[in-house]
């Protein structure tokens, strides 16, 4: 196993920095021509992310960023999570109930899809581009993830400012049963349609929760204190870029400086079918 002395950051690729690597099945894959493989490996929680560039180009993100400055976003539920994070898209966890989700959420996809055909308006779809890609080398459906039958809304877009306090992200434990497919590995994806001067990175770390670290909860995230000592990737993307990471690991993304930072976002589940669903 290659490894190299604890706390010595090592740049693994362009604006990638793996820290204290000392497990050669926590790291960085960039990519422009992705494989199956990598797919797979994030799946089994042996790579950390997958980072491909310039998926969307440049002048594409401008012009969408653009037509989005005229649109009104909304935020996640503030009781769940403040301060407060806009965003065009349903959360699907914002309406949760025990037997489903409410039936307010299909009325919000529907007007978000209405809205984002709108910016889009008529060019290539970023959306279309991204899940596309994701077809080309998965052998196996890609497709919506349903709830009763009901496809759910995918591609929000988010706007953080304030960064996101460090969290993960796992459908089937934090609600099982929601999901008419049942999902044995999750991903999330970002693609970078605004980045920050400054700020902004995407921080993974190669811990996962455990029942014991609730004692560490700090609303809908946990203190960073209990990943401190562990393996960590920190990416900071270019606008364009595309990243894929195992969203069951503990997260963070750290403040902007200067800057937006919008990113095009789903999450991605992996069932015993060979399927891949996607949902936001």
């Amino acid at each position: 196993m290659n490894s190299t002395t604890l706390h010595d950051p090592r740049l693994v690729a362009d604006n990638t920095e793996v820290v204290q690597q000392i497990d050669a099945l926590f790291d960085v894959a960039k990519r422009e021509d992705p494989t199956r493989q990598n797919v797979l490996h994030l799946a089994a929680g042996t790579l950390a992310a997958l980072h491909i560039p310039e998926q969307v180009p440049a002048a594409r993100c401008a012009e969408l960023v653009r037509a989005l400055n005229d649109v009104e976003f909304d935020t996640y539920d503030e009781r769940r999570i403040f301060p407060p994070v806009l965003k065009l898209g349903p959360a699907v966890f914002d309406y949760y109930l025990d037997t489903g989700i409410s039936p307010d959420y299909w009325e919000h996809a529907d007007q978000s899809r209405r809205i984002w055909q709108e910016a889009v308006g008529g060019h290539e779809d970023p959306l279309a581009t991204v899940v596309d890609a994701l077809r080309s080398v998965w052998s196996g459906p890609v497709r919506p993830a349903t709830v009763q039958g009901r496809e759910l809304y995918v591609g929000m877009i988010r706007e953080l400012t304030g960064g996101a306090r460090m969290h993960f992200d796992e459908v089937v434990r934090e609600f099982p049963g929601v999901l008419d497919q049942d999902v044995i590995a999750q991903f999330g994806f970002n693609c970078y349609i605004s980045v920050p001067d400054e700020g902004g990175e995407l921080v993974v770390y190669r811990r996962k929760w455990k029942p014991s670290d609730e004692q560490h909860r700090i609303g809908y995230g946990w203190s960073e204190d209990i990943s401190a000592a562990e393996p960590r990737a920190v990416i900071k993307p270019e606008v364009g870029d595309s990243v894929y990471f195992d969203c069951r690991n503990y997260h963070a993304i750290r403040e902007n400086v200067s800057g937006r930072r919008l990113t095009l976002s789903y999450f991605c589940g992996l069932t015993a079918e060979n399927e891949l669903v996607l949902w936001s």
